[in-house]
């Protein structure tokens, strides 16, 4: 059943056309990823379908009575309301629903019989379905799961949104999607600020919502390939539809950029045999027949012909040989320890770099992975630990916010210094492959956004590389094809690379190693260097939340039964050296004992299982009091069995 309807849809900004008569059906339950280069018109497109920008011409048709919530890229929430009320605010229609029923509740009990109660009661029969309908009787455990689900602590809940992290604000728009529960879901760059666990947390709940339509742009290929169902590829203001996911997507584009390089290679012979006849015959006797070709060949030219596809091998190829390599050794870690404030970040971390390894740098956020790259790079000292690099190194340093740029130079002349053997056609085809191209490649340094900054910062760092390249977030402000490009010129990157991403596409195309930062996991160190690509380590990762969630179950169900006594036949000698065992335990009865370590089993496991939620491992300080309690338990537990057994051996 159809949901939207788009038909001849236009936009323009000024005198550059965005959208030329774009039209699209989407069904219920579609999942449409949005795909396109940046500034080809998916906001716009998106803007337009959620009601936020007026478009020049064409039809929107929405489902009548239908509904719709649009996760926008940039928040728009209220920076002075708390975040308890910007996400409670997701079910104001449901609370006002609630109010018009208690209205009419107290209007009953003042009305005679008649048919005047008989329409009020019908009208609170209809707002009770319309109340039951929207889940109004659970809203509040709603909202509490909702919370629980995206990591918010109870000591977030009154914080002003104008405090909250660019991340967090995103999981507050996520959060009243999830309440709205639309007909129709708009989500623009829904994976930004979003570390692994969530990104998989949030493919798994889109998933769920089988019966709603989305359509969602993303620069996550590896997302699209999870969720979408269906691709619309936008460029030059026009629409192709492509069904299935991403990977199907690409190799339906390929096909018909084959065709159309076929019919482009027919079209070339047509056009070269009516030249080459206008060129023999237009002095002669057919000179009649030649002028009659040349008026057909040029409207054929102006209105049916076709632009030759751009394919693969009409990319610039950038090559990103080093010219002074490093000594084999680049990087020794020891001891490396560092915290923020009070919360420990990682600790004691060591690991050695020989050249040429490729290592893709993961974990939730906030545990310290740019805080890394600040070390490695001499920007943050640590709190502990040594760092060192290796005989010959050149370091460049990719940052999202922090570029070294001369303001007073031009894009053009910022290309032009990274590689000053480079030709001016040859910048300029650099420059488009990041989507500078025209006029817009002599735009001055001073006037450009935050991304543009970072596109021409990421431009100049492939055109004359260092021997060990950091990267901090490199495709946030790319676009797929943007990204493509980068990882192929990567591809031939001879140096040392670290890379901090969530980009699960990228990681498995740039790097063969991950140093995984895992505060979730208490048994260990804290982080592990493993040699598998980022979604071997992601699958490797499930694995292991799934072996600690069966070992907490299996110790909540041995916490339900008391512990045996064992044969008295076989007592060992149990002794106290140090005098450890508290007095309250050296009082206690067999029984007592027997009974409080039942309770402490199932202590230890409930704190164990609160070490284990995402939205713990993601907050420091809850991680640091929760392994504090888990900690004190299991020491209690081992004093309180070491009682159990001096009595068990004194019986």
């Amino acid at each position: 059943m159809s949901i939207l309807t788009i038909r001849n849809l236009k936009k323009a900004f000024g005198v550059q056309s965005v959208l030329h008569d774009v039209s699209a059906t989407v069904e219920s339950g579609q999942r449409i990823g949005v795909v396109g280069p940046n500034g080809c018109g998916k906001t716009t497109l998106l803007k337009i379908i959620a009601g936020e920008v007026e478009a020049d011409g064409g039809e929107i048709n929405p489902q009548r009575g239908s509904t719709i919530s649009y996760v926008s890229q940039q928040p728009r929430l209220d920076p002075v309301q708390t975040l308890s009320q910007q996400i409670k605010a997701a079910l104001d229609h449901v609370h006002q629903i609630e109010a018009d029923m208690q209205t009419v509740a107290e209007s009953l009990s003042s009305l005679p019989a008649g048919p005047e109660h008989d329409a009020a009661m019908k009208r609170f029969d209809h707002l009770q379905h319309l109340f039951e309908h929207a889940g109004g009787w659970e809203i509040d455990r709603k909202v509490d799961a909702v919370i629980e689900e995206l990591g918010f602590r109870s000591t977030d809940m009154n914080t002003p949104v104008g405090q909250l992290s660019g991340g967090q604000k995103s999981r507050v728009q996520l959060a009243r999607m999830l309440l709205e529960a639309a007909d129709m879901i708009i989500l623009d760059e829904p994976t930004n600020h979003l570390d692994m666990n969530m990104l998989s947390w949030l493919e798994e709940k889109l998933l769920e919502f089988s019966e709603a339509a989305m359509l969602i742009v993303s620069h996550d290929r590896y997302f699209l390939d999870r969720v979408a169902t269906q691709v619309w590829d936008m460029s030059d203001g026009n629409l192709e539809i492509y069904n299935g996911d991403y990977s199907a997507y690409l190799e339906q584009r390929e096909l018909r950029r084959l065709t159309q390089e076929r019919q482009w290679q027919q079209q070339a012979k047509f056009i070269e045999k009516q030249e080459e006849y206008i060129r023999r015959f237009q002095a002669g006797q057919r000179s009649r027949q030649a002028r009659g070709r040349k008026t057909r060949l040029e409207r054929y030219k102006s209105e049916e012909s076709i632009s030759r596809p751009v394919g693969p091998g009409d990319d610039v190829i950038l090559n990103l040989k080093v010219d002074k390599p490093s000594g084999r050794e680049v990087l020794k870690i020891k001891s490396l320890s560092h915290s923020f404030g009070d919360a420990p970040l990682f600790n004691n971390m060591e690991f050695e770099l020989p050249r040429g390894q490729r290592v893709g740098v993961v974990g939730p956020n906030g545990c310290g992975k740019s805080t890394l790259l600040n070390i490695l790079a001499g920007i943050t000292a640590p709190n502990h630990g040594t760092v060192y690099w290796g005989h010959g190194v050149s370091l460049q340093y990719y940052r999202q916010e922090q570029q070294d740029l001369d303001t007073t130079h031009t894009i053009y002349q910022e290309l032009q210094a990274a590689r000053i053997t480079a030709n001016r056609q040859q910048i300029y085809d650099l420059a488009a492959l990041f989507l500078f191209s025209g006029d817009t490649v002599d735009k001055p340094i001073s006037g450009l956004s935050g991304g543009e900054k970072a596109r021409v910062c990421m431009a100049k760092m492939l055109l004359h590389p260092a021997n060990v390249i950091l990267m901090d977030e490199p495709t946030n402000h790319l676009d797929l094809m943007t990204c493509e490009v980068v990882e192929d010129a990567l591809q031939t990157y001879d140096g040392t690379l670290l890379i901090v991403s969530h980009d699960r596409c990228f990681l498995d195309s740039t790097c063969d190693r991950i140093l995984a930062i895992e505060p979730w996991d208490t048994s260990g160190p804290g982080w592990r260097l493993v040699e598998e690509s980022c979604t071997d380590y992601l699958a490797g990762m499930q694995a292991r939340i799934h072996a600690i969630a069966e070992k907490q179950r299996k110790l909540q169900a041995r916490a339900a039964t008391v512990a045996p006594k064992p044969e008295s036949a076989s007592k060992p000698a149990v002794i106290d050296p140090e005098g450890k065992i508290p007095h309250l335990y050296r009082q206690s009865t067999v029984i007592q004992l027997e009974e409080e370590i039942a309770r402490l089993e199932r202590q230890v496991a409930e704190a164990a299982a609160a070490l284990a939620r995402p939205e713990i491992a993601r907050d420091h300080q809850q991680l640091s009091k929760r392994n504090a309690e888990y900690e004190k338990s299991k020491s209690d537990l081992a004093l309180c069995t070491l009682a159990w057994e001096l009595k068990m051996a004194s019986a």
